[in-house]
C-alpha cells in the first residue's frame, strides 16, 4: 500500500511538472489595418496636349507615402520628378515637380493577394526649364519655373511579393491648368510598395 501511494505522488507530480512546461500558444489573426506605406518609383512621361508639340517623351521618378484606412480605402501624398527633352534644337530638358494627394479606392478578392486600385489627386506642378538660344530665330529664351495648380487620376495594381512588400504599378492622366488653357502628360509607373504596421 505504501508502495502505491509513492507511485500515485509521483505520477501527480510527474503530471504537473510537465503541465508546467508546456506552453499553451494561441493564435490571432494578424491585424492588417491600418498601415502605412512608402513607394519609390520609376517610370515614363508622354507628353499630350500642348506639352507634345515641344517635347518627347521622357523618364520619371517619384516616392508615394501612403495610408491604408482599411481593405478598400486609403490616401497617398506623392511626390514626382518629370522629366522630357525639347523638340526644338538646342533647347534644354523640360521638367515637372509635383506634389499632390488624395484618396485611393481598392477592389480586393478574399482569394487573391493582388488588389486594383483608382486614385486620384490634386496638387501643385513646377514646370522648370534653362535659359537658352533658339537656333532657328536666334533670340534668346529665358529661364522658366512656374508653379500651377493640377489634378490627377489613374488606375493601379498591386502584386504582393511578401507581407510587407508589393509590386506596384499604375497609370495616371495629369493635367495642368494655365491661363490659356491646361497642358497635360500621361504617365506609367512601377516600383516596390513597403508596409509598415
Amino acid at each position: 500500500m505504501k508502495n502505491l501511494i509513492i507511485l500515485i505522488a509521483a505520477i501527480f507530480f510527474i503530471n504537473l511538472t510537465v503541465e508546467a512546461q508546456v506552453k499553451t500558444t494561441t493564435t490571432s489573426k494578424r491585424k492588417m489595418f491600418p498601415h502605412f506605406s512608402i513607394s519609390p518609383s520609376g517610370g515614363a512621361i508622354f507628353p499630350i496636349q500642348n506639352l507634345k508639340e515641344s517635347f518627347k517623351p521622357g523618364g520619371q521618378f517619384g516616392l508615394d507615402l501612403g495610408y491604408r484606412v482599411n481593405k478598400e480605402v486609403g490616401f497617398y501624398a506623392k511626390f514626382g520628378y518629370y522629366f522630357m527633352s525639347s523638340k526644338i534644337t538646342g533647347a534644354p530638358v523640360g521638367a515637372y515637380i509635383e506634389g499632390s494627394a488624395g484618396p485611393r479606392y481598392f477592389f480586393t478578392h478574399p482569394k487573391l493577394k493582388s488588389e486594383v486600385f483608382l486614385e486620384g489627386g490634386v496638387g501643385a506642378y513646377n514646370f522648370r526649364q534653362d535659359a537658352y538660344v533658339d537656333n532657328l530665330t536666334q533670340t534668346q529664351v529665358d529661364q522658366i519655373s512656374s508653379t500651377k495648380a493640377g489634378v490627377n487620376a489613374g488606375v493601379g495594381g498591386s502584386l504582393a511579393l511578401s507581407n510587407a512588400v508589393d509590386i506596384l504599378v499604375k497609370s495616371k492622366y495629369h493635367v495642368i491648368f494655365t491661363p490659356n488653357g491646361s497642358s497635360s502628360f500621361l504617365t506609367v509607373t512601377g516600383g516596390l510598395e513597403f508596409r509598415f504596421r
